[in-house]
């Protein structure tokens, strides 16, 4: 139920508002790189902006909107990990991924093969 990844942004980039379609899981992000000008690399969640700092972890939900701005010219790594919310009891999870999967597995259906007229 986890995932890791090296998340690399580019100087001068943003990610668009996007969010999570479920609140089953949450986010951290571990600075690794972070710009001298941290206050011009950040992330919004919410209604709440947070700047990375290298080797401390910021953690989200990220089915709340959010977006992320690099204004700055270096380069922002994090090592983003993404985990089981705690409040989704550990006896429920495999029925939480069995739902999810078929739910992916429908609208995938539905855009690739759509109803006929």
């Amino acid at each position: 139920g986890g995932e890791v990844i090296f998340s690399v942004l580019a100087p001068r980039t943003r990610v668009a508002t996007h969010c999570a379609s479920t609140n089953i899981r949450l986010t951290a992000h571990l600075g690794l790189v972070v710009p001298e000008l941290g206050g011009e690399c950040k992330i919004r969640v919410a209604d709440q902006w947070h700047s990375w700092e290298p080797g401390r972890v910021l953690v989200f939900d990220d089915s709340f909107e959010h977006e992320v701005v690099n204004d700055t010219d270096e380069v922002r790594s994090v090592l983003l990990l993404r985990f089981w919310h705690p409040c989704v009891p550990k006896e429920r999870r495999g029925v939480v991924l069995e739902d999810l999967m078929a739910l992916k597995e429908e609208d995938r259906m539905r855009r690739f093969h759509p109803p006929s007229p």
